[in-house]
């Protein structure tokens, strides 16, 4: 590993568990914050670049905007945090279950929870709760957005002067996924009612997914973002946090029977290592096999390395470039033709839920690659307001195939004809 990922990794443990640090008088600050900022560990490790400033010739640029970047996030994080404090005390007193996950269950597990900060709250409701929801948000000021919100997760904001709040409001966690890989997601009930626990967050009581199903979830989030978006250091914090943490009380036997129906047993393994290396994850952390040298060093590449300068992961979201092959539903072809026509003229059984009239009616097919194009050409509009590049995530789209089957994520033709065969 080189050294600047070396010095990524030092800072983010001291952040973490107050290790002591030694960097070098000579690392390339710019790059290390830009590293940790798109990495969203920077007010994790501001307080420790301070203590060392002089000592390890930090220039007053870097630290001044370090600062400055670090206590807005924090300060607004704050705000976004007593917002949640809010809509629990408000659902309780209205009898609703709103099961928080993913960002407030983790964060807790930080030395300052305003350190995690995010760019919007994940709320799961029963689906017959919804409108009840709903309304209990838009009571509380938020309002309805279009942006990034989804089939099964409508997106409401709040504005308050500087500060901003965002909530996504799922009915289910697999949002708008389908097919085999959706199935077996399902299968795991991990959003039974019966394994809904109370957790505390800053003294105030919420329903939380429980802990093995909260740790199954976060593989799954953090599989979907490698596919979709390219992913953070701050998950492999966060993985190491909530594993430490819940060691005694998750079912680890659970977890690896869930991993292997979901083909991600070589993914956990590879985290797990990584984490047990450079984030002091337990070395007893169970694991299900063993992964390559070369395996660690291709996905921190592909976390740290050079991607855009945009401060998200990767230049645009590969998402729907990539949906058939996340949902399992079709095969990963050898040749790279087969691979790209699948990614812009998908076959009827390879089309997402979207396109469901081309998969009741075949006829229709070519109709749906004219939607999909346009749904494309749409979806590049948006990104390039925003500063990112379509044309790139497309090329990155690849890069992301070739990794995935190192992990073996996705199905190629070989492991079809070998299930036919048994």
């Amino acid at each position: 590993m080189n050294k600047l990922y070396e010095d990524v990794f030092a800072l983010t443990r001291a952040g973490i568990w107050g290790d002591e640090v030694s960097l070098s008088g000579d690392a390339d600050w710019d790059e290390l914050f830009e590293k940790l900022r798109r990495s969203k560990l920077l007010p994790l490790t501001y307080k420790v670049a301070s203590k060392h400033a002089l000592e390890w010739n930090i220039p007053d640029t870097v630290l001044n905007i370090w600062k400055r970047q670090s206590s807005a996030k924090t300060l607004n994080q704050m705000y976004k945090f007593s917002e949640i404090k809010k809509i629990i005390a408000e659902g309780d007193s209205r009898n609703l279950k709103l099961i928080m996950f993913k960002g407030i269950g983790v964060a807790t597990l930080y030395p300052d929870p305003n350190q995690r900060y995010s760019s919007d709250a994940d709320i799961l409701v029963y689906r017959e709760e919804q409108p009840q929801a709903v309304k209990l948000l838009e009571d509380l000021g938020y309002i309805s957005t279009e942006e990034g919100a989804k089939e099964h997760v409508p997106v409401f904001e709040k504005n308050s002067g500087v500060m901003y709040s965002k909530i996504e409001l799922h009915d289910c966690l697999w949002e708008d996924y389908e097919g085999k890989q959706a199935e077996v997601l399902e299968s795991l009930k991990l959003d039974a009612e019966e394994s809904l626990i109370r957790e505390n967050f800053m003294g105030t009581e919420y329903y939380s997914l429980g802990i093995t199903e909260h740790f199954i979830y976060q593989i799954f989030h953090i599989v979907k973002h490698l596919f979709f978006e390219g992913i953070s250091l701050r998950y492999f914090t966060d993985i190491s946090l909530f594993a430490n943490k819940y060691k005694d009380k998750i079912d680890w036997q659970r977890v690896i029977k869930a991993m292997k129906l979901l083909h991600y047993e070589k993914f956990l393994d590879c985290i797990a290592e990584i984490c047990k290396e450079h984030l002091n994850m337990l070395k007893d952390i169970p694991i299900t096999g063993s992964v390559t040298e070369e395996m660690k060093d291709h996905l921190i590449e592909d976390v740290l390395g050079d991607k855009d300068t945009s401060g998200n992961v990767d230049n645009y979201e590969t998402i729907n470039f990539l949906e058939t092959y996340f949902m399992r539903s079709s095969a990963v072809k050898k040749s790279k033709f087969q691979q790209r026509r699948k990614q812009i003229l998908p076959l009827p059984s390879e089309l997402h839920e979207r396109y469901s009239y081309a998969r009741k009616c075949p006829l229709l097919l070519p109709v749906a690659w004219v939607h999909r194009i346009f749904f494309f050409a749409d979806y590049a509009i948006r990104g390039k307001k925003k500063g990112k590049n379509g044309t790139e995530a497309m090329k990155q789209s690849q890069n992301r195939l070739d990794l995935m089957k190192e992990f073996d994520l996705m199905d190629t033709d070989k492991d079809l004809k070998n299930k036919k065969g048994k």
